[in-house]
């Protein structure tokens, strides 16, 4: 698992740079870069907040799955 977080880290470095440096300056590069971070940082947000609903509804399930089986028995 590891090692594919280190693949898409350095993948990711590699385009956020190709990026700095097609903008034709650091400095305007940097700033491409940042705003890409930050529309990254948004969505993966949005992805952690469904990502625990999900978890939550797959919680109440199975406690309702238990509570059934427990009265069954």
């Amino acid at each position: 698992m590891l090692e594919i977080t280190a693949v898409i880290g350095v993948a990711s470095a590699g385009a956020l740079w190709r990026i700095a440096f097609t903008q034709g300056s650091m400095k305007r590069g940097m700033e491409a870069i940042l705003h890409e971070v930050q529309l990254l940082r948004n969505e993966l947000g949005k992805d952690i907040v469904i990502l625990k609903e999900d978890v939550k509804d797959h919680e109440m399930r199975l406690r309702q799955l238990e509570n059934s089986s427990r009265s069954r028995r």
